[in-house]
């Protein structure tokens, strides 16, 4: 008998089959921080420029050289006087960062100017590197064959297509992109392969960006050997960033400018009656690679939207279509009161969530101590609610980032935590977290 207990103790210790172990730290080649240089301008002209630090000498060089040439060539589309001096107006030139595998990372490099709640001008640039080597990625360095860049090239011509439902792309521009597909700036996250464009090369004054996501899965028969190890994250410890109630003038932005400096992207659920205050706060969401989703149009509970669920899904995408061409692809109910969405068909994954950011009054008291509780009880697959509108919130993301990075953890959007995570998302199903295959709409858990 003591025999069989010993046996069941050494059982009770042994790893699961097919469980991947989890890395509680990440590896050198995929630690990233991001220092800042700021200039004022006169008359509330500001220009800040952020230059990522890698374990790579050679790839900090090039992304110095890059950040410095953007901000001379958008310095003189400044305005010499912001319109509104109390909000200023900013040149922001900034990366987002990408990681995955054990070494490479991604930069999503824009040039953004705001003033009166306008974007005026983007510039952008996209590549990757292998921070090991220090060498500059190529498609080819990730599609081993033709018939992988043929599933590319489709990708490509239907998403661009799809911007913009009200217009017709130039189909002799998309002829010219799908040609030069080799060169096409590129960026790999955790879970897709993505290609960037100028929305006006396609669409005449649109002052956007338009991003095409190509999931791994799809072409994982045709990546090179290195393409395949580097995109495994089934070791990486993933959770998501979530912030409801925006845009809010300014709080969104300085959100977004401190979660990529700690090499992080979140979801942003937007309310859509909140958009034409700043429509530049939800193109930087869309043009940064962060998520876009609906948050309603009106944050209005339950019994509120009775009847009216299609209606404010389209009016939200209505608004979307005017400045950035795309619309949503998740949502998550006012006051997590999902079940009227779900009645009424809205067509789309709901998302609840595991963890929630605490607050008073609308403000994070203390965001240094708060970004700290977050991250000392952060689990693999969590779905973190914060809220862009509260007072503190940015200030938080000043520090969240690099916690949870000190702890192994990635920040993702949603749809890369589930996509990692092998889930797929249906349509009025309500997900908390990124643990489960089934349907966690549990009242139990509420």
């Amino acid at each position: 008998m003591r025999k069989l207990f010993c046996l069941f103790l050494i059982l009770c210790c042994l790893p699961l089959p097919g469980l991947a172990e989890l890395e509680t730290s990440l590896p050198e080649a995929l630690r990233v921080t991001e220092t800042a240089e700021t200039q004022k301008l006169k008359n509330s002209v500001y220009i800040n420029t952020y230059y990522p630090q890698t374990a790579s000498e050679a790839v900090n060089a090039e992304m110095r050289a890059l950040m410095t040439a953007m901000t001379e060539r958008a310095t003189p589309e400044l305005p010499k006087k912001a319109a509104n001096s109390t909000e200023g107006a900013y040149l922001d030139v900034q990366p987002s960062i990408y990681r995955t595998g054990e070494s490479w990372m991604s930069f999503l490099s824009t040039a953004i100017i705001r003033n009166d709640r306008k974007q005026t001008y983007i510039d952008y640039d996209a590549r990757a590197y292998d921070i090991a080597t220090g060498s500059r990625l190529t498609l080819g360095d990730v599609i081993a064959d033709e018939a992988g860049m043929d599933l590319v090239r489709q990708a490509v011509e239907e998403q661009l297509n799809a911007y913009f439902p009200a217009e017709n792309a130039d189909p002799a521009a998309i002829s010219a992109l799908l040609s030069d597909l080799n060169s096409a700036p590129f960026t790999l996250n955790t879970a897709f392969l993505q290609l960037h464009y100028r929305a006006d090369s396609l669409y005449p004054n649109k002052t956007t960006l338009m991003h095409v996501r190509i999931p791994y899965t799809d072409l994982r028969e045709h990546m090179t050997a290195e393409a395949l190890r580097q995109t495994d994250n089934s070791n990486r410890r993933l959770l998501a960033l979530t912030y409801d109630d925006g845009p809010v003038v300014g709080r969104t932005m300085r959100v977004v400018r401190n979660l990529r400096a700690g090499g992080a992207t979140a979801t942003f659920f937007l309310v859509g009656d909140r958009i034409h205050y700043c429509p530049n706060e939800v193109t930087l969401v869309h043009d940064t690679g962060f998520a876009v989703a609906s948050h309603n149009y009106y944050h209005v509970y339950g019994s509120k939207n009775r009847g009216k669920v299609i209606e404010y899904r389209d009016k939200l995408n209505g608004e979307l279509y005017k400045w950035i061409g795309t619309p949503v692809r998740l949502m998550r109910a006012p006051g997590g009161h999902e079940q009227v969405f779900i009645d009424e068909n809205v067509g789309l994954p709901i998302f609840h969530w595991s963890v929630i950011s605490k607050s008073k009054d609308n403000k994070v008291t203390d965001p240094a101590a708060e970004a700290r509780r977050l991250a000392n009880n952060a689990k693999d697959g969590d779905i973190i609610l914060l809220h862009d509108i509260y007072v503190g919130t940015d200030k938080m993301a000043l520090t969240l980032p690099g916690l949870l990075a000190d702890k192994g953890f990635l920040c993702v959007t949603i749809e890369e935590l589930f996509a990692v995570k092998g889930m797929e998302l249906l349509p009025n199903t309500v997900y908390w977290d990124a643990r489960s295959d089934e349907e966690t709409l549990d009242p139990a858990r509420k």
